[in-house]
């Protein structure tokens, strides 16, 4: 399990290559912050907690040093897919980045959370305080669409830019899309979760 501080220390260094601590609007395609490609197996058994629920509230906060804001995202759980949150449970998700104070501090990438939106959520859990840290940014993160004839869960990775090991174990570039949604729709990717988190 990884543990928080080393995951804030990822993140300090993407923020560096990337300039994403500029307090300025939407970043540029240029911004894209690299990450290795995860599949949703992959995700699925690093991830501590797995589950369905809805965004039911938002809280941006500065750090004790004043120097870096981390939004707070409430999530109420609807199914357990992995990790046992019971059902109307209230997960707490913190990531860097935010707004507050009249200053906007962004992380290309980040996971983006709506409040009302429902979703699907890879998380890593905090042992040492009630909080969860999503797991690959963006794809840790599935929104649920039930306007059409199929429930859908869309992943947007528009902000990331991916690589993957290659032949010879060298890191090589992989083509990133737009939001696309996962193939059989909603109950596909809980399958795929399901069995994944089965598998020693």
């Amino acid at each position: 399990m990884k543990s928080p501080l080393r995951f804030i220390r990822v993140l300090s260094a993407a923020v560096a290559l990337c300039t994403a601590t500029a307090f300025v609007g939407t970043p540029s395609p240029a911004d894209a912050t690299i990450v290795k490609r995860l599949t949703v197996s992959e995700m699925a058994r690093r991830a501590d907690v797995v589950v369905l629920g809805r965004v039911v509230g938002q809280t941006a906060t500065w750090n004790p040093e004043r120097t870096r804001i981390h939004t707070l995202t409430e999530l109420l759980v609807g199914e357990s897919l992995k990790g046992g949150a019971r059902t109307g449970e209230t997960l707490t998700i913190r990531q860097l980045g935010g707004t507050l104070d009249g200053l906007v501090q962004t992380v290309p990438g980040n996971a983006r959370f709506a409040v009302g939106e429902e979703v699907v959520v890879f998380l890593d859990k905090d042992e040492a305080q009630p909080l969860h840290y999503v797991i690959g940014m963006a794809q840790g993160k599935f929104a649920v669409q039930r306007s059409g004839p199929a429930v859908q869960a869309m992943q947007d990775t528009s902000d990331l830019a991916f690589v993957r090991p290659g032949a010879s174990g060298a890191l090589v570039p992989v083509e990133a899309g737009p939001a696309s949604p996962v193939d059989g729709g909603l109950e596909a990717l809980k399958r795929t979760v399901r069995a994944a988190a089965a598998t020693p």
